[in-house]
């Protein structure tokens, strides 16, 4: 049996693991919504008449949703129509007797997935970037990789346009690896959001980075990119992609 975490304060709130949870977001004509496909409450001994309430949050926007009681929550998606596109969404659970305001228990800023997103260490997310094609933040989840939401209607669309793949990925991955080298140790960390990387580092039969040399780490993070790209072949599969619609144009 998975822990079951109860924080220490005097509500006695008791904490929801994540991987309890599995939030999906959708694109339906357009607009965006959300489905709870995931909520198991068992084994936390909570009273089956509590409710269950989900807030979507993007910036200093928020949408609050009654999701049903503990035994039984809605499944259907969900409209989210009054959160800012720009900002990355993020949810909460929280579960509470019906007309009583304090929290038996929560989980708190919950990273949904995409339906058309495949499972990946560097998540995609939409937003409303202007003229950027593309940006990375950093969050206390780790790495997102933001794309154009004018451009690109979903996460499935990136991943499908090899061009974006090409030229973006390397790139935003270097930030990443760069970050590593600077801090070694959050490989080792199993609370940091990028120690999932070092499984990937070493799938290419690498070394991890250990208190390098301002020289050694720029040398370390082109040999992953150098990996990273010879894995995915991008500049042959780019330039066959090319030669194949030079051909039909001519």
């Amino acid at each position: 049996m998975g822990r079951l975490s109860t924080r220490s304060n005097p509500t006695s709130l008791k904490e929801i693991e994540k991987r309890r949870i599995e939030i999906v977001v959708s694109i339906i004509d357009e607009r965006r919504y959300f489905c709870l496909q995931k909520l198991d409450l068992s084994e936390m001994n909570l009273p089956v008449t509590h409710r269950v309430f989900c807030v979507a949050q993007a910036g200093k926007t928020s949408q609050r949703f009654d999701m049903g009681t503990v035994v039984t929550q809605r499944r259907e998606n969900l409209l989210l129509d009054e959160i800012d596109t720009s900002e990355s969404l993020r949810f909460r659970i929280l579960v509470h007797e019906e007309g009583n305001t304090q929290m038996a228990a929560s989980a708190e800023n919950l990273r949904p997935r995409d339906e058309n997103e495949s499972e990946s260490l560097l998540p995609m997310e939409p937003a409303d970037l202007g003229q950027l094609l593309w940006k990375l933040d950093f969050n206390s989840d780790g790495p997102v990789l933001k794309f154009n939401s004018a451009v690109f209607p979903s996460a499935a669309g990136v991943e499908n346009y090899l061009p974006f793949a090409a030229l973006v990925l390397p790139e935003a991955v270097r930030k990443i690896v760069e970050k590593i080298a600077e801090q070694p140790d959050i490989l080792d960390d199993e609370e940091e959001p990028l120690s999932s990387w070092g499984s990937w580092i070493d799938s290419f039969g690498l070394d991890r980075p250990h208190e390098l040399e301002e020289d050694e780490k720029f040398e370390w993070c082109n040999r992953v990119i150098e990996a990273f790209c010879n894995r995915h072949s991008f500049a042959a599969r780019l330039g066959v992609e090319l030669t194949a619609r030079s051909n039909i144009n001519d």
